[in-house]
């Protein structure tokens, strides 16, 4: 691959990360506000929330995915324990921060919050981590044991993506109540279909908006048909699973074919920052303009969205000029930027 198409691929990625982190604030912040009973189009908004949780987080899985198939090299234990030494620190120092941050603020503004928190989610921190955060523990989970399952199969990755789903199929029945299990059996089937996607599917060359509004039409139409059907637990939890892949290839089909979004431009570069502190300016927002008797939906959800964006990408732009802060988001490129600034020193 030259050096343009690898810039380009890097490109529709971040835009393909931006749109899902867009996803999750918005999903996050309808729920919030239908816990406020400040939802005056409950109907609507419970359709938007429900129709976004069928593909954004499996979205953000394959993601990972297509980032781990691009930067993995030939397996070896010694490149096994470097790989996970990185992934362990990378991902629990902002998880472990930020969810003791999001805890104590929630306890110490425990009266205007919609679920107040207490110690007991502290200790069920690496046990039954509550949202938005769980998604960092359970991609860890992922890395942690794909690589060895890789190495075991030769790499095998037809039949490697074979018992991921036959994993997942047994998900929907068995539950070990061990988080890092349970995790690793419900989203594995996603984080490997980018890696199975980079080697086996060929995405259509033709360039053409009406295909891909077409199909984002038809995928909406399919979703409604399902929202108001009735099925049992098992067929739903097998459906779901449809639904998500098939609404990861139609995003990654459209990306693919983006060159420029001036909207994602504006905060494609900080979609970590936005997703691990999103939570805390929306609930705050919302705290505030409660107490100025504002209680308009409408207003609360655009400048919700807005708060919760954007606020996170001013504070990301301090964080990387002042020394330090930037550790509690990515802890091993801060401490390598340190040694390289004391170098030149």
């Amino acid at each position: 691959m030259n050096k343009i198409n690898e810039k380009q691929r890097i490109e529709w990625i971040d835009y393909l990360k931006a749109f899902a982190c867009f996803l999750v604030v918005i999903g996050h912040l309808i729920q919030s506000l239908q816990k406020a009973n400040l939802d005056n189009y409950i109907n609507i908004s419970t359709y938007i929330n429900w129709f976004i949780y069928l593909f954004h987080m499996p979205l953000f899985m394959c993601i990972s995915g297509i980032l781990y198939f691009k930067t993995k090299k030939n397996f070896s234990w010694d490149y096994y324990r470097k790989f996970e030494f990185k992934k362990v620190i990378n991902l629990l120092v902002p998880y472990i921060t930020f969810y003791l941050l999001f805890v104590g603020l929630n306890v110490l503004f425990s009266k205007n919050v919609n679920n107040p928190k207490s110690i007991e989610d502290i200790l069920n921190i690496f046990n039954n981590p509550m949202p938005p955060y769980w998604f960092l523990y359970a991609l860890l989970s992922i890395f942690i044991i794909i690589p060895i399952i890789e190495r075991i199969l030769n790499n095998n990755n037809k039949l490697i993506f074979i018992i991921i789903i036959i994993l997942k199929i047994l998900s929907i029945y068995i539950h070990t109540k061990i988080y890092i299990i349970d995790s690793f059996m419900s989203y594995a089937i996603y984080f490997y279909l980018g890696t199975f996607i980079n080697v086996n599917i060929k995405f259509s060359k033709i360039k053409s908006y009406y295909i891909s509004i077409f199909s984002i039409i038809i995928y909406v139409i399919m979703s409604i048909i399902y929202y108001n059907s009735e099925f049992n637990y098992g067929v739903c939890k097998l459906i779901d699973i449809i639904f998500a892949i098939i609404g990861i290839l139609i995003c990654i089909n459209i990306f693919k074919e983006i060159k420029v979004c001036k909207v994602l431009d504006t905060f494609k570069k900080y979609t970590f920052q936005i997703y691990l502190t999103h939570t805390i300016f929306a609930a705050g927002t919302r705290i505030f303009l409660l107490k100025f008797g504002i209680s308009n939906y409408i207003i609360h959800f655009i400048i919700g969205l807005i708060v919760s964006i954007y606020m996170p990408v001013i504070m990301s732009y301090i964080s990387e000029k002042i020394k330090y802060t930037n550790f509690f988001f990515y802890p091993l490129k801060t401490i390598e930027e340190i040694k390289e600034r004391n170098r030149k020193c």
